[in-house]
């Protein structure tokens, strides 16, 4: 272990294990449940000083379920009416689990509280959830262009875009392409993200996974805009064997994209903290290096 502590950028917390078993959808990486307390152990026991929730609601598919369920025989008037009553129900749930990240942290301050939004919410909405969270505690932003079905420089996210900028939030993206949802992934591909990093240019962007493998596309990006940065976690991990990206592939793109711009994150539940960090520590990179992934850049990038 090393002699600092570490912070995990990358976290999803979950009421119940049952809940969080389910939201994994039968990955059998872990054989956690993403719970506080099952994550504050782990916190303990890997030296793991701080870790940041980025929980979100999975609006859409939550939505097109529902309206599936609706009666093929409805007017069009009908159909329309109940369409917005789902999205409303939908976002109601976006907005209870964003309160329950923001108790959960109030009681536990080892754990940082993220919030997720929606493009189908209105200007007034999206600005309102963000403010009333930040006074419940929120401390940044997370958004899954794929699994919400927009592109990072989605115009209805603008208001959101400029109240973030405005009260310094970072938003945690997921970004890269997803083999196993190719009409989704297009969504999180680098190349939507230049638009969005040059309109906002105070607002601190999370690039999570290393957009999944596009390290040279990630560096291109880090040379042409400072306020863009990356976690490595899902792609750069210790549970798989043997792993996606090996050592010397991991160092040269951590040193491509810059030591200084990458930040430690496990995506527990799906992973596990240990043999992650514990994976970032076996890297050959030097030690200053290893501390700035494990430590330094996320208390810089995301203000903690």
């Amino acid at each position: 272990m090393p002699d600092y502590s570490i912070i995990d950028a990358h976290v999803h917390t979950y009421r119940s294990s049952d809940i969080g078993r389910q939201a994994m959808m039968g990955s059998d990486r872990t054989d956690y449940g993403g719970t506080p307390d099952e994550l504050l152990a782990l916190m303990d026991r890997g030296g793991i000083q701080k870790a940041v929730m980025v929980n979100m609601t999975p609006v859409v598919d939550m939505f097109d379920a529902a309206v599936a369920k609706l009666p093929a025989n409805l007017s069009p008037s009908q159909r329309s009416q109940d369409e917005e009553r789902i999205r409303r129900q939908m976002i109601g749930r976006l907005q209870r689990r964003n309160q329950w990240s923001c108790e959960i942290a109030r009681e536990h301050p080892q754990l940082i509280p993220f919030i997720g939004l929606d493009p189908s919410m209105s200007a007034e909405d999206l600005v309102a959830e963000i403010d009333r969270r930040c006074d419940e505690g929120a401390r940044g932003i997370k958004l899954h262009p794929p699994n919400q079905r927009f592109f990072p420089n989605d115009r209805r996210l603008w208001p959101a875009y400029e109240r973030a900028q405005e009260l310094g939030l970072p938003i945690i993206f997921h970004s890269g392409t997803l083999d196993y949802a190719p009409d989704t992934g297009k969504y999180g591909h680098p190349n939507g993200y230049a638009d969005l990093l040059t309109q906002f240019p105070r607002l601190t962007v999370v690039m999570a996974h290393l957009a999944l493998g596009e390290f040279a596309a990630c560096a291109d990006l880090a040379r042409a805009h400072a306020n863009v940065n990356f976690d490595c976690c899902f792609i750069i991990n210790g549970t798989d064997k043997p792993p996606a990206v090996s050592d010397a592939d991991a160092v040269a793109a951590f040193r491509q994209i810059g030591c200084d711009r990458i930040m430690f994150g496990s995506d527990y539940p799906w992973h596990d903290p240990l043999l992650d960090s514990a994976r970032i520590q076996r890297l050959p990179l030097t030690d200053a290096e290893k501390r700035a992934v494990l430590y330094d850049n996320a208390i810089r990038i995301l203000a903690l």
